[in-house]
């Protein structure tokens, strides 16, 4: 089969995945795939080794597979490395096939790792996978379906990194003909023939129906992807000089200004790829802009992150509290942790109400208090009226009227009431949020700093 040799050694070349001289690790299942990739790239004369991992997920038929690899090796006179994997793992982890994936690409990695930086000129290493045109159009029919935007339609790449697939363009179809006709032994993995897996339902189920319709849909697919590949990069490159315009970093957080990402081109789409590096799923993004048009102190959230509404910004965060510039306040009494100490509040009477002696305590009138309150950092341009006096002040002069050290004032917080602050947390109320001896109900706030803190 001249056909596929010749096709093979010039995708190579054009894609520049790697030359004579280098060691390529193969990664080996013993299936029709690998074994026809192996086979290809001896006869191309390439330095060929073979990797095999053993999952034991199989029991006797796992054995066997990798009792034919070692066969396949010695036979071919390659080298080859095994890697025995206990079963105990997958059952202590959700996703089994996401975490084979894990664990043999961890593996390879391990396996073409150079300590030090090569000369020009000099042999490299890579990983080589025998992904052919059939896997990739299931790839782009998964990320399709999972909504994962351009970067999964793109597909696979012939080349990322240390890792090459250098059968990528050509359809399953042709390494048969390929096995026929040079008489090639494999093996059928039985765990390919379960409905169990989404990937398997589309390779038996949905892309037959597809070519029944089109029967040049793999080719197409696989064209495609070039294309969206092509495509993604340059968008990419795009989307993020606009991120850059657009998105204010403060701190740990990343600050979008509604009003102006709704004048921007391609508004949409900025904001799914902004919020899809963070995690968030394509549904979330739509409630992140319905989110817009919330009060402020809404949010929607992930494992990791939080996006909250604040006034005409939504906030990106981190969700672990070290590392969080703002908290919501949702109820009239409670208590929370936060890098400033900690902060308990509740509901008293007016009945109740002494004149509180210590800076760590701020008795505020309720009415004034709509629901949610968020506890945040301070940032520039923030003022508030001090108890007492009925002028506004920055926030950044009354720190330093205080005296406060830069670590002590970069590590003031303030409570938000409807955009207005109703007191620098541990110094001073706001006098518009003052109790009178009209008021019926008030909350009182007490900050419980940590034994270590300075202020």
């Amino acid at each position: 089969m001249q056909t596929l040799l010749k096709q093979v050694e010039s995708f190579i070349e054009k894609e520049q995945l790697f030359t004579r001289i280098d060691r390529l690790v193969v990664g080996v299942s013993g299936g029709l795939d690998s074994v026809v990739l192996v086979h290809v790239l001896q006869r191309l004369q390439y330095q060929v080794e073979l990797a095999h991992i053993n999952y034991g997920l199989r029991g006797a038929e796992s054995e066997s597979d990798e009792q034919f690899v070692r066969q396949l090796a010695e036979q071919w006179g390659l080298t080859l490395q095994v890697k025995k994997i206990d079963p105990v793992v997958f059952s202590r982890e959700g996703n089994l096939q996401e975490t084979a994936r894990k664990l043999r690409y961890a593996w390879f990695e391990e396996l073409v790792y150079i300590e030090k930086p090569l000369r020009q000129g000099q042999p490299s290493a890579y990983m080589v996978t025998a992904h052919h045109a059939n896997d990739q159009a299931e790839t782009i029919l998964m990320n399709l379906f999972r909504g994962s935007g351009l970067k999964g339609i793109k597909g696979m790449q012939p080349k990322r990194g240390k890792l090459c697939r250098p059968l990528l363009f050509a359809e399953r179809a042709s390494l048969e003909a390929y096995a026929a006709a040079e008489g090639l032994n494999w093996v059928e993995d039985s765990s390919n023939l379960t409905d169990k897996y989404s990937r398997n339902r589309i390779r038996q189920q949905v892309l037959p129906a597809i070519t029944a319709l089109y029967p040049d849909s793999i080719r197409r697919i696989y064209l495609n992807s070039r294309n969206f590949q092509s495509l993604a990069a340059y968008t990419e490159q795009q989307v993020q000089r606009s991120l850059v315009k657009l998105i204010e970093q403060k701190g740990t957080e990343q600050w979008l200004p509604i009003l102006k990402w709704k004048q921007t081109v391609g508004a949409d789409y900025l904001l799914f790829e902004w919020l899809q590096g963070a995690g968030f799923s394509a549904e979330q993004v739509e409630q992140a802009v319905a989110l817009m048009e919330s009060q402020t102190g809404q949010y929607i959230q992930n494992e990791e992150y939080q996006l909250l509404k604040n006034r005409n910004w939504l906030i990106l965060s981190k969700k672990e509290p070290a590392l969080n510039e703002w908290l919501v306040i949702e109820t009239p009494s409670g208590e929370l942790e936060f890098p400033g100490g900690r902060l308990s509040w509740s509901s008293q009477s007016g009945e109740e109400f002494t004149i509180p002696t210590e800076s760590s305590i701020a008795v505020l009138d309720s009415s004034r208090l709509p629901f949610p309150l968020l506890l945040r950092k301070w940032k520039a341009g923030d003022y508030f009226y001090p108890l007492g006096l009925a002028k506004k002040k920055k926030i950044a002069r009354f720190l330093t009227d205080e005296k406060l050290s830069r670590n002590q004032k970069e590590n003031t917080w303030v409570l938000e009431a409807d955009k207005k602050i109703c007191w620098v947390v541990g110094l001073r109320p706001d006098d518009r949020f003052k109790v009178k001896t009209s008021t019926k109900k008030m909350i009182r706030f007490q900050l419980h700093l940590p034994v270590s803190s300075g202020l």
